[in-house]
């Protein structure tokens, strides 16, 4: 075990598969986004603000969603933190951004993730995070998957593998139960789905991780980062991230819907970037300019991250600069695809 992800890297290179510079890796003390943490929480400091110029954690190469109402102090998607601390708290909304594995997985300079002797990953206080929140109200009244990760080139890459880990305000609940959800019992089963996307955001493969479950009289619980194979998706334009619990009531799920994420992994130089533009059909983005081009669809609807419409327009282009920073799913007739404006 020791050295995991570094062993698997040379095995694929001995065999003429992939090279370590093409394997691209998260790493937010990199992030192209500016960040900035709360000294007491952790939390992103710009975790609820709704401006819209905040509506993506963006870090080689990948643009992670976020999403904010300044009203109610609430958010959903992804945001980062730096916490450390797993101790309980009472206080589960101002410490809803801390992690069981006490930080995040540092890497090694050659950019693998760094063990231990005994083949553990490494984790600092020092090394930023991800840490989602799922929400089955927005998704289910806005028809958008609340929790995505996409290339920030618009490209579909092959996926390696992640980090997960559980949130400290879930891992509490599910073994003593607060003021919405019960102490998990008997059959129960806390799961991360992963799934990978085409550019019509399409479904593909999905990968279930158990982050929580109680059998034979014990509670299983992620208390350190998890290795997650996302090699099954193919090649994906996006991942989507969703959360089941058995413990619901009214059709959602009582149990915190939070998990964290580390170290997402994609080989770039052997696939690399599939443009949709170039074969003649569908949609393409071109960042730089911000137009969007519709290749043989002449009409197109814009959707924000919350199912509202922003923009229809008529023509084989469409100029987005008008639009505020943020996720975005342009639709046509016979596709759709989401554009990240930055």
């Amino acid at each position: 075990m020791k050295k995991f992800f570094t062993l698997i890297s040379a095995a694929l290179m001995a065999a003429g598969v992939v090279s370590a510079q093409e394997v691209k890796i998260l790493d937010l003390t990199k992030s192209t986004t500016t960040l900035e943490f709360n000294a007491t929480t952790g939390a992103w400091t710009e975790t609820t603000n709704a401006d819209a110029s905040m509506a993506a954690i963006e870090s080689q190469g990948m643009s992670f969603s976020h999403n904010a109402e300044a009203t109610y102090g609430s958010w959903w998607g992804f945001t980062a933190s730096n916490s450390a601390d797993n101790s309980y708290k009472s206080d589960t909304y101002t410490y809803q951004f801390s992690n069981m594995a006490k930080g995040g997985i540092v890497l090694n300079e050659d950019g693998t993730v760094k063990t231990d002797e005994n083949g553990a990953v490494v984790v600092s206080a020092d090394v930023p995070y991800l840490v989602g929140y799922y929400s089955e109200y927005n998704n289910q009244t806005t028809g958008m998957p609340g929790n995505m990760m996409v290339f920030a080139d618009g490209g579909s890459y092959e996926m390696v593998g992640c980090y997960v880990n559980l949130n400290s305000y879930s891992f509490y609940s599910l073994v003593t139960g607060d003021s919405y959800a019960s102490a998990f019992s008997e059959n129960d089963k806390f799961t991360l789905k992963i799934t990978g996307m085409d550019a019509n955001l399409t479904d593909g493969n999905t990968v279930e991780v158990v982050l929580g479950s109680y059998s034979g009289g014990d509670l299983t619980a992620a208390r350190g980062w998890k290795y997650v194979d996302l090699s099954s998706l193919g090649k994906v334009f996006a991942l989507k991230f969703e959360m089941t619990s058995t413990d619901t009531a009214y059709g959602y799920m009582n149990t915190p819907a939070y998990f964290c994420l580390d170290k997402v992994s994609y080989k770039t130089a052997t696939s690399g970037v599939e443009s949709a533009l170039a074969s003649g059909e569908g949609i393409s983005y071109d960042r730089a300019t911000g137009i969007v081009s519709l290749g043989e669809e002449t009409f197109a609807v814009i959707y924000n991250i919350n199912g509202q419409k922003v923009k229809a327009a008529e023509g084989a282009t469409i100029d987005v600069n008008d639009l505020d920073n943020g996720f975005y799913v342009v639709k046509t007739a016979k596709q759709s695809r989401t554009i990240v404006k930055q």
